[in-house]
């Protein structure tokens, strides 16, 4: 099946990166913030930096566009009622005038379709859609509208395409060792991962604890160190701290924390994290490196590993 994401422009790279990561396909091309790929039956809902989700009716020359209207069956897709919409957007009334002349009790609904028709004018080539998902905000899980609230904390956003990146599955296991308030085993919880937790912090595991309750999510959750956790998992996604110590106790840490979590990790699968600017070694061979913009003076990366025996 061939699918178009409308990519976030925020963070091209990391919104291509996951979507890549849920589509699990080397089969796509990359037009501005059009993402066209051909994948299996995917859910592509979970995704963070995608804007929205459509399935490719056709792809057409300009010039072919109203015989390739005409002579395609949009009543496959139809139903109650439809608008379109276009990136020119002078073209709609022209396209809705065409494919209502193709419908069976053809009804217009402007403000909330049903059915909802999307032309790309992409490169020379008219891209037909059809519309499966809108990616709803995340604004109402932001850190500050949690019961248990630190600074420190994830946007729910970003806590998403960290889960996301390493493709972990719906009934599998993630770990995040660093886990603060919550917010990265809430955006996995969302998506029916199960679903641990660990920190050396006792009232940050208390504050996790009652933002999970809030969502009504369970998790094991364990006081432990990060380097010393013994636990199989699926995958592992962390905000590793920074800051407070210094740059040669963190080094450590990381490096510490690396080594365990490649013993942990399940052969194959995927550790990500976001970091400051610190190289370390390890055992996992590095997939991907990904520049976020946090503000002036900070720009932090989200590294994609793999344990690859």
């Amino acid at each position: 099946m061939q699918y178009l994401l409308l990519l976030s422009k925020e963070n091209l790279k990391l919104a291509k990166e996951e979507a890549i990561s849920i589509a699990n396909t080397k089969d796509y091309k990359l037009i501005k913030n059009y993402l066209i790929l051909k994948t299996e039956k995917k859910d592509f809902s979970r995704l963070a930096f995608t804007k929205k989700i459509f399935r490719i009716l056709f792809i057409t020359q300009t010039n072919n566009l109203s015989k390739k209207i005409k002579a395609f069956n949009f009543n496959k897709y139809y139903k109650k009622n439809f608008a379109v919409r276009s990136n020119i957007t002078k073209k709609e009334k022209e396209i809705s005038s065409l494919i209502y002349e193709k419908l069976k009790n053809p009804k217009v609904n402007l403000n909330n379709p049903k059915t909802q028709f999307e032309f790309f004018f992409v490169n020379k080539k008219i891209i037909s859609c059809l519309l499966l998902h809108k990616t709803p905000s995340f604004e109402k899980r932001r850190p500050h509208l949690r019961p248990g609230f630190a600074p420190i904390s994830l946007h729910p956003k970003l806590a998403r395409a960290l889960v996301n990146l390493t493709k972990i599955k719906p009934k599998q296991t993630l770990l995040d060792p660093f886990v603060g308030t919550g917010g990265i085993l809430i955006e996995a919880g969302l998506i029916d991962c199960k679903l641990i937790g660990s920190d050396v912090s006792k009232e940050m595991l208390e504050k996790c604890k009652l933002n999970l309750k809030v969502f009504k999510l369970k998790a094991k959750l364990i006081q432990e160190d990060a380097t010393k956790i013994k636990i199989k998992v699926d995958a592992i996604a962390t905000d590793l701290p920074y800051g407070k110590a210094s740059p040669i106790k963190n080094k450590n840490l990381y490096k510490n924390f690396l080594n365990n979590a490649y013993k942990i990790l399940k052969s194959k699968q995927y550790l990500v994290i976001i970091t400051p600017n610190i190289k370390v070694k390890s055992k996992f061979k590095t997939i991907k490196t990904i520049n976020y913009y946090v503000h002036k003076s900070l720009t932090r990366k989200i590294i994609i590993l793999q344990k690859v025996i």
